[in-house]
C-alpha cells in the first residue's frame, strides 16, 4: 500500500470516528456519573437492615426477578452493583451498540449519502471495514471507561470487601452485549435502510431478550424463551454466587456476532445499492 492510499484511508477511518464522537462523549459521561453514583451509596445500602434493603424483602418474588434482584447477596458491594446497577447497564450498553451500528450503515441510506460514498475510490470492502474498526473503536472505548471508572470508584468509596474478579466480569458481559447488539445491527441496518426502522427493531429484540431471561425465571413453559437470550449465558446472579466468570459463553457470543459481520460484509459486497 503507497503512502497515498495509506493517507486516504486514515482519512476515512478519522471521519467515521469524527462522525461518532460527539454521542461515545455524552455516553462515557452517563458511564462514568452512573458508576459514581452506585460506588458512593453501596456502603449505606449493603448495611445490614438498610431501608433500601428492607423495602426490597417486601416486593414480589416476580417484580426482583424482572430487575436482575437477588436479597441474599445485597449485602455484597458487588452483590448491589450487580442486582441493581446491571440491569440498567445491560440495556444501556445494548442502545450503545445498536444505535451506534444504525448511525454508521442505515444513516448512509437514510441520508442519500451512500451513492455519493461509492464514488469515492475505495472497494466496497474498504468502505465497510472501515466504517466496522470506528465502531470497534467506540465499543472499546466505552468497554475501557466502564472497567477503569468501576474499579478506581470502588477502590475510593467501598470500604466493605469486594472480588475485582466478579467486577471484571460486569464488564466483560457488557462488552459482549454491545458487540452483539452493534454487529446484529450492521447486518439488520443493510436489509433495512432506514435509521428508524432499524433502531426500532434492535430496541424491541434487546428487550425481549432481557426480559425473557429474567421475568420467565422459573417459569418452565417459558425456558425457551431464555435459552434464545443471550442474558441468560452470562447470569449476573450465579457469576456472584458461585465467584464464576462465563468465560467460554461470551467467547461464544462473540463468535456468533463475528459471523453476523461475515454475512454482513458479503451483503455490502453484492447487494444492489438503490435509493
Amino acid at each position: 500500500m503507497n503512502y497515498t492510499n495509506r493517507g486516504e484511508n486514515m482519512t476515512l477511518l478519522k471521519k467515521e470516528i469524527k462522525y461518532t464522537f460527539k454521542n461515545l462523549f455524552i455516553w462515557v459521561l452517563v458511564i462514568i456519573l452512573f458508576n459514581l453514583m452506585f460506588a458512593s451509596i453501596t456502603d449505606f445500602i449493603t448495611k445490614q437492615n438498610s431501608p433500601f434493603t428492607t423495602f426490597l424483602e417486601k416486593m414480589p418474588d416476580t417484580f426482583l426477578k424482572a430487575f436482575n434482584m437477588d436479597i441474599s447477596i445485597m449485602s455484597r458491594p458487588e452483590g448491589l452493583f450487580g442486582s441493581e446497577g446491571m440491569t440498567f447497564m445491560y440495556i444501556f450498553f445494548g442502545i450503545f451498540g445498536s444505535l451506534l451500528a444504525s448511525k454508521l450503515y442505515a444513516s448512509e441510506f437514510d441520508n442519500k449519502t451512500i451513492e455519493y460514498l461509492l464514488t469515492k475510490p475505495f472497494s466496497r470492502k474498504r468502505i465497510f471495514i472501515h466504517k466496522l474498526f470506528a465502531i470497534v473503536f467506540d465499543l472499546l472505548i466505552l468497554f475501557g471507561i466502564f472497567l477503569f471508572s468501576e474499579l478506581l470508584f470502588f477502590k475510593l468509596f467501598v470500604s466493605g470487601q469486594y472480588s475485582n474478579k466478579i467486577l471484571f466480569a460486569f464488564s466483560l458481559y457488557l462488552f459482549v452485549t454491545e458487540v452483539f447488539f452493534a454487529f446484529l445491527g450492521i447486518l439488520i441496518s443493510l436489509y433495512i435502510k432506514s435509521r428508524k426502522l432499524t433502531n426500532s427493531l434492535l430496541l424491541g429484540i434487546l428487550f425481549f431478550m432481557y426480559f425473557a431471561s429474567t421475568v420467565t425465571e422459573g417459569v418452565k413453559n417459558t425456558e425457551f424463551l431464555r435459552k434464545i437470550s443471550i442474558f441468560h449465558y452470562m447470569p449476573i446472579i450465579e457469576t456472584i454466587k458461585n465467584s464464576k466468570v462465563y468465560y467460554i459463553n461470551s467467547i461464544v457470543i462473540l463468535l456468533i456476532s463475528l459471523i453476523f459481520i461475515v454475512f454482513s460484509l458479503y451483503v455490502f459486497q453484492k447487494q444492489d445499492i438503490k435509493i
